[in-house]
């Protein structure tokens, strides 16, 4: 065949489509030549003859269609020739045609695989051998090319596909984006690579089993693996490995992330109930509004008064708040979208102050500076809906507010129990008086949706309390203080329970460093590779995160601030994941579990702080460096000196993530 540009080429032929099937005979007298070529013709597509072996091995490079080789033992060169085709082709067969005058053909035989014939054979005998030689060559080829096609399909695909042995150990994965490296799993069993998940680890291997001992087909199923705290939704399929005989030699397996169907799924769960609660919850909000409305139109009417039709103005604006409250809360979260805190006892002010009703009370134990991470719109219907239900939950009631390390919570001295009001949080429950309940339902809805907590408690006295957990809450004023004496990040370690590993590069004259860590356990509570200083006191880190390598959605970079270097020592993180946002992560004493708050914004690497003051730890963020918004503020079990530094975390083992900071400062506060 020739080329585009005009030039003579073998065509390459494909095993699957045209298996080789001419023969090669080298060497043997004439009259024997012509007798083979007329007897090989019967099973060959082609026979070509070569003289000597020069020729030979001149014709394979010339023609692929040799399925073949048929040499006379006597010919010169013959071991040379037989090493000649086994550099040329592994798996091509040769029949090596000897008579009594030629005893020694070990020098043949051990230059590769040969069928010995004598040349007193019969025609048919030789053509048996030649068929089955073409056979055998052909399937050969055949899983030699399946071969080459699986290694190019299962390096350039990224659906997570996967191969296992009889005992459940993985042979081959593919690189699929942000999964683990296909080296490290190779060997392991999923018990060995889910140690972490013991149950799921479990599950996974009894999967394997059940296909690879029974013949099972396990056909997408969901599930849901990855590190506590960081899991996804995947759909798996295992099917059996069969070998030529029939028999079971493994598992071949595909599976690929559903995360974002599952959470689609439950979004339209969440919708549809959302629908109705909102249905049921805004006629009631319009009803109560438009029965006051109508209420002071009737006495504008009787007597004129201007004090009336303002009452009626402020009835419409309240039901156009509502309105617009109700628009944001039913795509987002409270929290989502928010670029600043509110002040919640601004907030908690203005809505007492159009629903208080008869002789209720207020008993405000909000401090004025309080600030809570979310959106006017987000945050107000859920405090209306509280201090109505407690406001209306019996006469003279006194409605208490206050705040707490993380959230606030709402109470009345009102003789209800918290058995009560529990029903009343969830969909569906009406009181039996006049059939509304959907308000505090409609709060614990949107305290799910936004991985908050609602707790109801019984007062010591009477009444109940309800307490929101989980938003973000300043609760002090900004402390006055001044920058001390500054420290440098002298120190690196890796922090954790695993094999972290890492590096810091820094650039002392443009103040850049650039951190790189792995992490050696897939956990919630993750290891960091650490650059620090040892600080006494009160202190201050403050730096620029520029980037962030997205090695896969959890990675993460920032700041921190430790009691000390062990695995189970309290800390404060702040700091971007690539994939979901600015990250908080916290643990508040010794040896407890680490708390994380997401908040699923889209700033990306910003200027970040934190301020240690006594055991009191405030994250801060800035999109300039001398603005500064606080984002939170909760004690941390801290004792000098602490640890202070910045950090990063690949999250996934063998996932090394890396992420660069500029104007890194670390000082001691003077703190009045």
């Amino acid at each position: 065949m020739y080329s585009r540009d005009g030039h003579y080429v073998v065509a390459s032929m494909n095993p699957i489509l045209s298996p080789p099937k001419a023969v090669l005979v080298v060497g043997a007298p004439t009259s024997r030549r012509e007798r083979l070529e007329t007897v090989l013709a019967d099973v060959a597509d082609s026979v070509y003859v070569a003289e000597s072996t020069d020729r030979a091995t001149a014709v394979l490079s010339e023609h692929d269609d040799v399925g073949c080789v048929v040499l006379a033992a006597d010919c010169d060169g013959v071991v040379g020739f037989r090493r000649t085709v086994t550099d040329h082709d592994e798996y091509l067969p040769v029949v090596l045609l000897f008579d009594g005058s030629v005893t020694d053909v070990s020098g043949v035989t051990s230059a590769g695989e040969t069928t010995l014939l004598p040349t007193s054979a019969s025609d048919e005998e030789l053509c048996d051998i030649v068929t089955d030689h073409f056979e055998t060559y052909r399937d050969r080829l055949v899983t030699a090319e399946e071969s080459d096609m699986l290694q190019s399909f299962l390096s350039s695909i990224e659906i997570p596909m996967f191969v296992k042995d009889e005992q459940g150990r993985h042979l081959r994965k593919t690189e699929a984006w942000g999964g683990i490296d296909p080296e490290v799993v190779v060997g392991k069993t999923d018990r060995e690579l889910y140690a972490y998940d013991p149950e799921s680890a479990e599950q996974f291997y009894d999967h394997d089993m059940r296909v690879i001992e029974n013949g099972e087909r396990i056909v997408d199923r969901e599930e849901a693996p990855g590190p506590p705290g960081n899991r996804y939704w995947a759909r798996t399929t295992k099917v059996p490995w069969h070998d030529d005989d029939g028999s079971v030699k493994g598992l071949l397996g595909l599976s690929y992330e559903i995360t974002d169907l599952k959470q689609q799924e439950r979004r339209l769960e969440l919708l549809e109930d959302r629908f109705d609660q909102f249905a049921t919850f805004l006629s009631e909000e319009v009803l109560d509004t438009l029965q006051s409305a109508n209420g002071q139109l009737g006495i504008a009417r009787e007597t004129g008064d201007d004090d009336a039709f303002r009452a009626i103005e402020s009835a419409h604006d309240r039901m156009e708040q509502r309105l617009r409250d109700l628009s944001t809360l039913a795509g987002k979260s409270p929290n989502v979208g928010a670029t600043n805190s509110v002040n919640l006892a601004y907030v908690i002010n203005e809505v007492w102050s159009f629903i208080a009703t008869g002789d209720a009370q207020l008993a405000l134990h909000v401090p004025d500076e309080t600030l809570i991470h979310a959106s006017m719109g987000g945050i107000r219907p859920i405090v209306e809906n509280l201090l109505r239900h407690a406001a209306d939950s019996g006469e003279d009631v006194t409605v208490s507010v206050g705040a707490l390390q993380a959230g606030f919570y709402v109470a009345h001295d009102a003789p209800t129990s918290s058995a009560d009001c529990g029903r009343a949080t969830e969909s569906g429950f009406v009181t039996p008086n006049d059939g509304r309940g959907s308000g505090l339902a409609f709060v614990s809805e949107i305290v799910e949706r936004n991985n908050w907590s609602l707790t109801v408690t019984d007062r010591d006295e009477s009444g109940t309390r309800i307490e929101i957990r989980g938003p973000l809450v300043v609760t002090g004023t900004e402390t006055d203080c001044v920058p001390g004496a500054d420290h440098s990040l002298t120190e690196s370690d890796p922090v954790g329970e695993g094999d972290v590993t890492g590096s810091v590069e820094v650039e002392s004259v443009s103040n850049w460093w650039t951190l790189a860590g792995t992490t050696g356990t897939q956990r919630q509570q993750r290891d960091y590779y650490f650059a620090h200083a040892a600080v006494e006191g009160d202190a201050r880190i403050e730096a620029r995160l520029v980037d962030i390598e997205h090695v896969n959605d959890y990675g993460s970079g920032g700041l921190m601030v430790r009691d000390g270097l062990g695995p189970e020592d309290p800390y404060g993180f702040l700091g971007w994941t690539v994939g979901r946002g600015t990250e908080i992560l916290w643990r508040t004493d010794p040896g407890g579990e680490t708390s994380r708050h997401l908040l699923d914004d889209d700033a990306g690497p910003q200027w970040l702080r934190i301020d240690r003051i006594g055991d009191t730890v405030t994250y801060l963020v800035s999109l300039d460096g001398s603005n500064w918004r606080r984002l939170d503020q909760r004690p941390v079990a801290l004792s000098d000196p602490i640890h202070v530094g910045l950090a990063v975390s690949g999250a996934i083992p063998t996932d090394e993530c890396e992420a660069t900071f500029a104007d890194v400062t670390v000082c001691e506060l003077d703190c009045e």
